[in-house]
């Protein structure tokens, strides 16, 4: 990606997106909520050029992507820490929906010219990703994260960056994103379409708690996923360069050296990394509620959240 952006272009141009207070607003495609720009380049998305070798990693936002990326990144680059740290994590795992200024070239087309292996990163839903994917059987890595804690993160991240949910309450929130009204739709089906292709060949589902809980072991699952025998010596240091601490203070890791977050007091892209942390934001009442709801929308699906 950074064949066309320097990480300084490519910082401005997240500082003029986000905190020049660029109107937001959202179209949709085949009944998903999207950002408008997003909607007028979908068919382009799906039409788009897939390599049997790609690597993906899909989440509803805030599920853990930027953290898996890097684990990505790093294992495909062989463990080669050097070379991985030579450029920012999203120049090297470019987002496949991101649209940048009618000069420039959209991600999915500086995809387009990037050498194989690629690994690209996408929240959209499985059913709006390139029908290629499936048919040239890349592999998709999946995270899912408890949804309580993902309203936390994008709760706090959509205020961060003045997007659609910016301005509500946390109980409004709530009201926005467990609704298929929300930018990504529904969390729910986003998990289920993978959930129920766990078990296809080119399809890894993660949980971010586990992650969490067992940082080494899921380097290891990852890379052996991703085709690698990497030594227990390379998986070591990838699990440390990829610990939540080391990516917040590596520049080219944390998101906040590029989208402008570290210019304004209390505000961070990588905030706390935790597991657990919506209990310091749900009432009883919220939480009661969103224990209903997870409940009726994966009844009989064998998807399961720690309380």
């Amino acid at each position: 990606m950074d064949m066309y952006l320097t990480t300084e272009d490519f910082r401005e141009m997240m500082r003029v997106m986000y905190t020049d207070q660029q109107p937001y607003t959202l179209g949709e495609y085949e009944g998903i909520p999207l950002a408008s720009e997003v909607c007028e380049i979908m068919d382009e998305l799906r039409s788009f050029e897939v390599r049997a070798d790609d690597c993906w990693i899909v989440t509803y936002p805030k599920a853990g992507t930027t953290w898996v990326q890097e684990i990505m990144s790093a294992v495909m680059h062989d463990g080669n820490l050097e070379e991985v740290n030579k450029s920012h994590s999203m120049l090297r795992v470019p987002y496949f929906e991101q649209t940048f200024p009618e000069e420039l070239p959209t991600t999915h087309r500086i995809a387009d010219e990037m050498p194989s292996p690629r690994v690209i990163k996408s929240h959209l839903p499985g059913q709006l990703l390139p029908p290629q994917i499936w048919t040239k059987k890349a592999k998709i890595v999946y995270v899912i994260r408890n949804p309580k804690d993902l309203m936390v993160s994008f709760f706090h991240f959509e205020q961060m960056l003045n997007l659609k949910g910016a301005g509500l309450s946390f109980e409004e929130y709530l009201g926005y994103r467990n609704s298929k009204k929300a930018s990504y739709g529904s969390w729910w089906d986003h998990y289920l379409y993978f959930w129920k292709r766990r078990h296809q060949p080119n399809v890894l589902v993660l949980r971010f708690e586990d992650l969490k809980r067992d940082l080494r072991g899921n380097v290891e699952i990852i890379s052996q996923f991703l085709g690698k025998a990497l030594s227990a010596k390379t998986l070591d240091d990838i699990t440390e360069h990829c610990s939540f601490i080391n990516m917040k203070n590596n520049p080219m890791t944390n998101p906040d050296s590029l989208l402008a977050a570290d210019e304004i007091p209390g505000r961070s892209f990588m905030r706390k990394g935790k597991s657990g942390n919506w209990k310091t934001h749900f009432t009883v009442a919220q939480n009661e509620s969103m224990d209903a709801l997870i409940k009726e929308k994966l009844h009989g699906t064998g998807l399961t959240f720690d309380h």
